[in-house]
């Protein structure tokens, strides 16, 4: 009798073990799909801590190396970003979803009635928002793209047995060179701001008309310090013809310089808003759509006096592009080496 209670218990523990296996096989295959919003992988995230709470040891090689190759899927589209729409907001996203995803997965009980996890009650936002376009829908694609890297590291981090840190691994900022075209114009890191005068050391003249009938002339200069960058239109000052005054200030990431095809002396911009609202994904897409609305790309089609003025002001774009890109780059890089992070991480 009582060898037949110890087989009944056996058999039962190896009946839990075994469902408790298919479920991990589950929740691992999960992490791997592309086609699941990241606010229903975060409450994966969840359930796969409720699941295996202290050890690591229930996840074999397999498991391992699909949360692996998966997060280096995943790092792929973080360097997509770097050189993207929202480049200048990117640090910044990936510390704050960090946390709130360590406080989601670390948290005793869902945020959510279990049945919406399993049956969601609305798609992601960035498959509510189509258009390509649109710096809105980069800005959706990137807070989706970074919630999904940071699970994915969390989730690898936890399963080789770390304690997860509070803030990614990210470098500091550095000092700006002294040969920087921001130091030259005598910009400091705070940005440049309407009204403040700088020098317009390789401001180019051009004109643009935010009204009908109504052209004005500026010098276009385009900076950039560590990761923020700045398009500017400023008025030449007449006592002083080596400085001028800033009248306009925009974005410099998603800026798209484009020199038009039929008019050589002409440069097309789009000017996307400096901030992003936060839309959060567990409220009505409706909602999402209302802010989308407030958040309009401009354009601006700046007139040079000759091709080569057009070429210079259009070089000069793509050089300061490139080196908030690679500032950017550099920051996130330590992040995108899961070995290094997990090193650092304390047991």
């Amino acid at each position: 009798m009582f060898q037949f209670k110890l087989v009944i218990i056996w058999q039962e523990k190896e009946s839990v073990l075994h469902v408790k296996f298919k479920v991990l096989d589950a929740l691992v295959s999960l992490f791997c799909r592309s086609n699941i919003s990241a606010e229903t992988l975060w409450d994966g995230g969840w359930l796969l801590r409720q699941l295996l709470p202290y050890s690591e040891a229930d996840f074999n090689s397999h498991h391992l190396k699909l949360l692996k190759d998966s997060f280096h899927s995943c790092t792929s589209s973080i360097l997509d970003e770097t050189k993207g729409t929202w480049p200048d907001l990117l640090i910044m996203v990936l510390c704050d979803e960090w946390r709130k995803c360590k406080r989601t997965i670390e948290a005793s009980s869902p945020r959510k009635d279990p049945k919406s996890m399993l049956l969601p009650s609305h798609k992601s936002l960035s498959e509510e928002l189509t258009s390509g376009e649109s710096s809105f829908a980069s800005g959706e694609r990137l807070f989706e793209i970074v919630k999904v890297f940071v699970l994915l590291h969390q989730l690898h981090i936890f399963s080789v047995g770390k304690v997860l840190p509070d803030q990614p691994l990210i470098h500091p900022t550095v000092d700006v060179m002294e040969t920087s075209r921001a130091k030259r114009a005598g910009v400091d890191s705070l940005g440049p701001k309407p009204s403040i005068e700088l020098r317009l050391v390789d401001a180019v003249p051009c004109r643009i008309a935010f009204e009908r009938g109504k052209e004005r002339h500026f010098h276009f200069l385009t900076i950039s310090v560590g990761i923020s960058g700045w398009l500017i239109l400023a008025d030449e000052l007449p006592v002083r013809p080596s400085f001028g005054v800033v009248r306009v200030v925009a974005p410099l990431g998603g800026c798209n310089p484009r020199i038009d095809e039929k008019h050589m002396r002409w440069l097309h911009l789009r000017i996307r808003p400096s901030s992003f609202p936060y839309i959060d994904a567990a409220k009505h897409t409706a909602h999402a759509k209302v802010k989308s609305k407030a958040l309009v790309d401009g354009r601006w089609t700046l007139a040079f006096r000759d091709e080569d003025s057009c070429k210079a002001a259009f070089s000069m774009i793509v050089e300061e592009l490139k080196l908030l890109s690679n500032e950017v780059e550099r920051r996130v890089k330590p992040m995108l080496d899961i070995e290094r992070t997990v090193d650092t991480s304390t047991k």
